[in-house]
C-alpha cells in the first residue's frame, strides 16, 4: 500500500553479485493470497532462486507459507519439533503462547525450518523440482541475521562457482547523452556490463564483470576503468561507495585550503552535511545561516546589492560567498540563495537556486531550477553546491 519503504530488497541485492547470482526481478505484492500465489509462479518460471522476505507471521494477513504451499503442490502441517520451539521461544519471555502463533510452526513437505533467534518467525528452505525458495521474516533485524546465519552459508553450496563484480564511477558535469557518445564503443564488449544512471550527484558508470574468481573479474574490468578514465579523466570525482563531501574534503585537505558557507535557501544543510567527514574541523572554518536579508547584511552582504537584484540573484550569491570567507578568514566561500518554495520570490519561480564561490582570484556564480519539495529541493542545492565546489578545487589542482 505504499506506507512501508522496503529496505531488505535492497540489502538482499548487494549480497548475491559476491555470490555469482545474477538478480532478475524484484517484486512486491500484498497480503492477499492470490497475488502472492501468482508472483511466486511467475518468479519460479524465469528464475532458479526465489527469496522472500515477510508474512511469515501469525495473523490472518501472513500468508506467504500459504502461497508457497498452494505453489508447490503441497499441503501445510504443523510441525512438533517447531512447535516445541515456539512454545519454548514464549516460556522464556515468560507469556502464553496465543494460538494463532501456531501457524508459524506450519510446514510442507518439501520445506525446511531455518531458525530464527531474534523473533518466532521461522524461515523456510524449500527445494523442489531444481528451485529453490528461500523465506525470511520482514523485520530488518531478523532477516539480516537469518541471512548471515543460515541462509547465505547454505546458498554457497548451490552458487553457480563465480563472482559478479561491479565498480562504479561517479561523474559530474557532463549529461547522459554526451557520456553515452563518448563512451559508446565499450557498450558491446564481451563480459562486460556498462550501464549509465543519473543520480543526485552526478552521472554514474557501472561497470560489471562475471568471472570464475574475483581476481579474473577484476581483470575483465580494470582496462574498461582505465579507458574510461582516458576520456573522462577531467569528469570523475569518485568511485564506489565514495561521497561527495568525503572527497571535498579530500581536496581542500590535499591543497591545504579552508571553506566558509553562508546559507539562505539551504537552511543550514550544506554545513551540516561538509561536517558529516570526519576531521572536517581541519578545513571548515564555520558557517553562517543567514535566511533573512537583514542578517545577510549583518554578514557582510552589501545591502545595495539586495535592493539592485533581489536577495535570490547571481550577485548577491557571488557576495554570500565572499563575505563567509572574509568574515572567517578562510580560503573559500560558498553562497546559496534561493526559492525553496512552494510560492515564488521575488519574481523567481520555486525551485530557483543560485550557487556563489568565492576565492582568491574573485568569484562566480551557478544557478539551477529544481521542480522539487522543499526537503528535496535543499537536498539538491547542496548537492549541486558541493559538486560545484568539487570541480573548482579540481581546476585548482590542474594549475
Amino acid at each position: 500500500m505504499g506506507e512501508l519503504v522496503d529496505t531488505n530488497a535492497p540489502y538482499l541485492a548487494a549480497q548475491l553479485p559476491p555470490m555469482g547470482i545474477e538478480l532478475q526481478r524484484i517484486s512486491q505484492a500484498p497480503d492477499r493470497l492470490e497475488m502472492l500465489t501468482q508472483a511466486l509462479q511467475e518468479a519460479l518460471q524465469r528464475s532458479d532462486l526465489i527469496l522472500t522476505t515477510g508474512g511469515l507471521g501469525p495473523t490472518e494477513d501472513d500468508l506467504t507459507r500459504e502461497a508457497i504451499a498452494q505453489v508447490m503442490g503441497e499441503t501445510l502441517y504443523v510441525d512438533s519439533t517447531s512447535l516445541d520451539n515456539l512454545k519454548e521461544t514464549f516460556r522464556q519471555r515468560g507469556i502464553p503462547m496465543p494460538s494463532p502463533n501456531v501457524k508459524q510452526a506450519n510446514l510442507i513437505p518439501s520445506a525446511h525450518p531455518i531458525p530464527n533467534p531474534l523473533g518466532t518467525a521461522q524461515g523456510w528452505w524449500v527445494e523442489k523440482d531444481g528451485k529453490i525458495v528461500v523465506a525470511m521474516p520482514g523485520p530488518p533485524h531478523e532477516l539480516h541475521r537469518m541471512w548471515e546465519m543460515e541462509a547465505q552459508p547454505r546458498l554457497q553450496h548451490h552458487a553457480p562457482g563465480a563472482v559478479i563484480l561491479t565498480r562504479i564511477l561517479k561523474t559530474f558535469g557532463q549529461g547522459e547523452a554526451a557520456i553515452n557518445e563518448t563512451l559508446y564503443p565499450l557498450f558491446h564488449l564481451p563480459h562486460i556490463d556498462l550501464g549509465i544512471y543519473a543520480q543526485a550527484q552526478g552521472i554514474q558508470l557501472r561497470i560489471r564483470a562475471k568471472a570464475p574468481s574475483s581476481n579474473e573479474a577484476q581483470k575483465l574490468i580494470s582496462p574498461v576503468e582505465a579507458e574510461i578514465r582516458r576520456l573522462l579523466a577531467d569528469y570523475i570525482w569518485g568511485v564506489d561507495d565514495q561521497l561527495l563531501e568525503e572527497q571535498v574534503g579530500k581536496e581542500l585537505r590535499d591543497q591545504g585550503l579552508t571553506l566558509a558557507t553562508m546559507e539562505s535557501c539551504t537552511g543550514g544543510l550544506l554545513a551540516h552535511t561538509i561536517t558529516q567527514v570526519p576531521g572536517s574541523s581541519g578545513y571548515f572554518r564555520g558557517g553562517t545561516v543567514a535566511y533573512s536579508n537583514d542578517l545577510k547584511i549583518a554578514w557582510g552582504v552589501d545591502p545595495a546589492l539586495i535592493r539592485e537584484h533581489g536577495a535570490v540573484s547571481p550577485e548577491v550569491a557571488q557576495e554570500m560567498a565572499r563575505a563567509a570567507r572574509e568574515q572567517v578568514g578562510a580560503d573559500l566561500g560558498i553562497g546559496t540563495t534561493g526559492v525553496a518554495g512552494p510560492q515564488e520570490l521575488e519574481g523567481k519561480p520555486a525551485g530557483t537556486v543560485y550557487i556563489g564561490l568565492a576565492h582568491r582570484e574573485g568569484t562566480l556564480s551557478f544557478n539551477r531550477r529544481y521542480a522539487l519539495p522543499r526537503s528535496l529541493f535543499k537536498q539538491r542545492a547542496t548537492t549541486q553546491a558541493l559538486l560545484e565546489l568539487w570541480s573548482l578545487l579540481r581546476r585548482n589542482r590542474e594549475k
